[in-house]
């Protein structure tokens, strides 16, 4: 029955939901409507304003690519290929496979957020192959999962403007003079614990 349910809302995203592209365009066209609404700004100052936006985050958006890029590049490594694939013969059952594919998402997601993505797809994929009892939706649910550390692990963009001096991005200088390093956000006792 939860196959079923899964297949359905699969189709049902398949069909009816537009591309993200889509998306993106219709909420510009709505920013730029509410921007001529709600602010004394003419057409061309909106237009300036989201050219010189688009190119102010290039840099950010580059640095995220990269770590994304990196992340791709470690797990494609054949010492790293290998490993994952020692883990992925260690589960016999469903719910070692779960918690096996949650684990690595989760390690690997705290040393850079786009290895974890990989790696935790990789390993369900190869638990997949091996187990076929298992249900691979929950293994990639488990993969997902294990991404929620990525904001608290060393890729994190927040701690890293924060211990960055004359980030953009650094609040915690801007409005206490001071840099908040990875002493004070990644390695504390309460987020590895976490």
């Amino acid at each position: 029955m939860l196959r079923q349910l899964t297949r359905l809302c699969v189709r049902y995203a398949e069909r009816y939901i537009p591309n993200p592209y889509l998306y993106a365009v219709i909420l510009t066209f709505i920013t730029v409507v509410a921007a001529l609404i709600w602010t004394p700004s003419d057409p061309v100052k909106v237009i300036d304003s989201w050219y010189n936006g688009i190119w102010s985050i290039l840099a950010f958006a580059l640095q995220m690519a990269l770590i994304l890029a990196t992340g791709i590049t470690l797990a494609d490594a054949p010492l790293v290929k290998r490993l994952l694939k020692k883990l992925a013969s260690l589960p016999t059952h469903q719910a070692g496979a779960a918690i096996t594919v949650f684990l690595a998402a989760a390690i690997g997601s705290w040393l850079n957020w786009g290895f974890g993505l990989v790696v935790g797809a990789l390993v369900a994929r190869e638990i997949g192959k091996r187990l076929h009892n298992v249900d691979f939706g929950f293994l990639v649910a488990a993969a997902y999962m294990g991404f929620m550390v990525w904001a608290s692990g060393l890729s994190s963009s927040i701690a890293l403007a924060t211990a960055t001096h004359g980030s953009a991005l650094n609040i915690v200088e801007k409005v206490t003079g001071k840099i908040a390093g990875f002493d004070e956000t990644i390695f504390t006792f309460y987020n590895l614990v976490a």
